[in-house]
């Protein structure tokens, strides 16, 4: 590892390319420099998801309505109607748009306390230290590809005038029912790995070897527990529905 002598102040878009080109250099710079500068990696990865539902506001309606059309007709004739009233309600633009903005806030927030706790609590299983206020910041960069991800995204969908139905590697076990889809663990996993998937991997791997100080084997060992972890809290709810429909 490089001394944190030869680490000098820069901007934070020299961090930026250094997540890039050199993570190592950039996570010491954040632990020396740059503390409190959270705020762009976090901005960067709100305004994604949001940009690319604005892009596609009326898509996205559209779609959630034949969603609810389709759940209604499973109701008994004399509750359709009064349950279309209500459910209508949450698939006008504006109600979708301020739903998809409150959830990305929500989501972002508690993926970086998710995130950070498992860091910091699994690197004192293995004997390491690291101070929270150094390393709150370095989570927040390695959901950096992520950001980058949206972003990519909204363009692959503006220019193709297409919702990403199925991200990842999703595609090999799609049905083509959104809904069944969504509701198979293989589908939820699959859909998670790519390769901004892998390159969070590496940053998380480095950022423990970095700010955490762990030796190469816990590092190796604690970013693949992670990985299963995060892995792991958004099957779940697709296992959960899973067993319901097996019940049902």
């Amino acid at each position: 590892m490089q001394d944190t002598d030869s680490i000098q102040p820069a901007s934070l878009a020299t961090t930026f390319f250094d997540m890039i080109a050199d993570p190592g250099r950039a996570f010491r710079r954040l632990t020396t420099f740059q503390q409190r500068s959270w705020w762009l990696p976090a901005l960067l990865a709100l305004l994604a998801p949001i940009l690319y539902l604005w892009l596609n506001l009326n898509r996205t309606v559209e779609q959630a309505t034949r969603q609810l059309e389709l759940q209604l007709s499973t109701l008994p004739p004399d509750q359709i109607e009064a349950a279309r009233a209500m459910a209508t309600r949450f698939t006008q633009p504006n109600a979708v748009l301020i739903t998809g903005v409150i959830s990305s806030v929500l989501a972002l927030a508690v993926g970086y306390l998710i995130s950070t706790f498992i860091l910091y609590f699994g690197a004192a299983l293995f004997g390491a230290t690291p101070k929270l206020q150094q390393l709150w910041p370095a989570v927040a960069w390695t959901w950096l590809p992520f950001a980058l991800r949206g972003f990519l995204q909204s363009a692959w969908s503006g220019i193709n005038q297409s919702l990403i139905h199925y991200p990842g590697l999703s595609y090999w076990v799609a049905t083509g029912d959104l809904a069944a889809d969504s509701q198979q663990p293989a589908f939820v996993v699959l859909a998670q790995l790519d390769l901004f998937a892998l390159w969070h991997a590496v940053l998380v791997y480095v950022l423990l070897r970095v700010v955490a100080r762990l030796g190469n084997g816990g590092a190796i060992v604690l970013t693949l527990l992670y990985a299963a972890i995060n892995i792991g809290i958004r099957v779940l709810p697709a296992f959960v529905g899973g067993l319901f429909s097996i019940g049902g």
